[in-house]
């Protein structure tokens, strides 16, 4: 084990200290590797959220069930490919989608740009995922939202986030198999109240055509507006684990399993427990307030798929249901914490030469994705994931050209110089970006983050052979990198 990882972490004792960076700055030694069915619980974690049944449901709220279906398919195969892409190269390095970009795509300094996209979209999902949990506590307690509620909720939930992340993956990977169990039993028992207890029909869900008008096109773009963006974010989730993979084998089935879970299989369960139960969800509504209309009630209930998705949990479930989501929350959280801290060390000992450590970095996590709550992400969370969807499937674009296609799979480790700025990298990373999220803005194309992984893929290559490596910048130091990734 490295000086790194031992050393203190301010004023926390030095076995506490080793727990908490995880190789967060090192390659991933052979001897912590694991298989792949094993480190599939942890995106299995994460595509098992409130906030995936939220997107998943709305995804069909608005096309339909077998167009959200087809969209979730088309999510799912993209997902898998970047994931896969992107996972070889940390199984190669054993490093994380940050430290990888150093070598791949970015450079040295350059990789602070991978360090802030993956930072904000890893506490885009903690925070919305908190803001979630608040309003199913709210409606579970009859609480009124007002600052003293969310200063004790929002504090409390900070807290757990904090202290489950701060120990590593160890604990969280032991709990995680139990609590995605214990999530999917729930959902089972969701479906029992709704279509055993309620009388609701899987014909009509199945044969439900959404709201977006118009023909096939218009509802899968619309289904794809809403959970597409999602393939470049388990895609990175995937990277920082597949680092801890023995084979290839292990590689192929992390990328599997975190797509199907989320992609494929959520969308059914939750577009069956959203569409199936807003009826009961609305008639519940109008028993607490009899100065709802069924019409307001309806409009509320539909409402509540991606503002207030725990409260499905806790109108067919009760205590049972509101408990289950917290436990089970607390997984995808401590995941989240965790993923985001490594990004921030990154950021931060390449910009700025400090090193406080990963414990430091999960407590600042937590608190930027605070001041996400406040900034109202939760309202605006799928346009939120779609523009910065822009960003993450250029990055990982940019670094499956730089392996596969520059490369040709070549890597020399350490001993390879490395650019302080890749100039056709961050070239590359601005054009796409910038080309698809123009393309959403003025609505000629809404799946502007598609585009961006297109051209990324086929710029970076050119840009690179334009640019050869050196161009426009100095190298970093050998001592430096090669420190960072042994």
């Amino acid at each position: 084990m490295s000086s790194l990882e031992t050393k203190k972490v301010g004023s926390i004792d030095s076995s506490l200290a080793a727990a908490a960076e995880d190789h967060s700055l090192v390659s991933v030694p052979q001897e912590d590797r694991k298989s792949g069915f094993v480190l599939a619980i942890s995106p299995l974690s994460v595509a098992t959220a409130l906030v995936i049944f939220g997107l998943t449901g709305f995804s069909v709220f608005l096309a339909g069930f077998k167009v959200g279906l087809l969209a979730g398919v088309i999510v799912g195969t993209v997902g898998f490919l970047v994931s896969r892409g992107v996972g070889m190269l940390a199984f190669k390095t054993g490093m994380s989608s940050t430290l990888n970009s150093r070598f791949f795509g970015l450079g040295f300094k350059g990789s602070s740009i991978a360090s802030a996209i993956v930072a904000f979209l890893i506490l885009g999902f903690l925070a919305v995922e908190s803001a979630l949990l608040y309003e199913g506590t709210i409606l579970m307690m009859n609480l009124e939202d007002t600052w003293p509620t969310r200063i004790i909720i929002y504090g409390l939930m900070t807290a757990a986030w904090i202290l489950l992340a701060i120990f590593g993956l160890k604990f969280t990977i032991r709990t995680s198999g139990i609590m995605i169990v214990a999530t999917l039993l729930i959902a089972l028992y969701l479906l029992y109240q709704i279509y055993f207890v309620q009388g609701a029909s899987v014909q009509d869900v199945v044969n439900f055509e959404g709201v977006v008008p118009g023909g096939t096109w218009p509802r899968l773009e619309a289904a794809l507006g809403v959970v597409g963006a999602l393939g470049g974010s388990i895609a990175l989730n995937s990277s920082d684990f597949a680092r801890y993979c023995r084979t290839k084998k292990d590689v192929t089935i992390l990328a599997v399993a975190g797509p199907i879970m989320m992609n494929v299989i959520m969308t059914v369960l939750g577009s069956l427990i959203v569409i199936g139960g807003m009826p009961a969800v609305g008639e519940y509504l109008m028993a607490r307030n009899s100065g709802l209309s069924p019409q307001e009630a309806s409009e509320m209930a539909s409402g509540y798929i991606m503002d207030n998705t725990g409260a499905f949990f806790v109108i067919f479930a009760g205590w049972l249901g509101f408990l289950t989501i917290y436990a089970a929350q607390a997984k995808a959280q401590a995941i989240n914490a965790y993923i985001g801290s490594l990004s921030l060390v990154n950021l931060l000992e390449v910009l700025f030469r400090w090193k406080p450590g990963r414990a430091w970095m999960v407590v600042a996590g937590n608190g930027i994705a605070l001041l996400m709550i406040i900034l109202g992400i939760a309202g605006n969370f799928s346009q939120y994931l779609a523009y910065l969807g822009c960003l993450t499937f250029s990055l990982a674009g940019i670094m499956i050209a730089d392996y596969y296609i520059v490369r040709k799979r070549q890597f020399d480790g350490v001993h390879e110089t490395v650019e302080n700025w890749n100039m056709a990298g961050i070239a590359t990373l601005v054009i796409a970006a910038a080309i698809g999220a123009t393309l959403m803005v003025t609505g000629i194309v809404p799946l502007g983050f598609y585009i961006s992984l297109v051209l990324s893929l086929i710029l970076y290559p050119v840009l690179r052979k334009a640019m050869p490596k050196g161009t426009g910048t100095s190298f970093a130091g050998a001592e430096d990198v090669a420190h960072e990734a042994v």
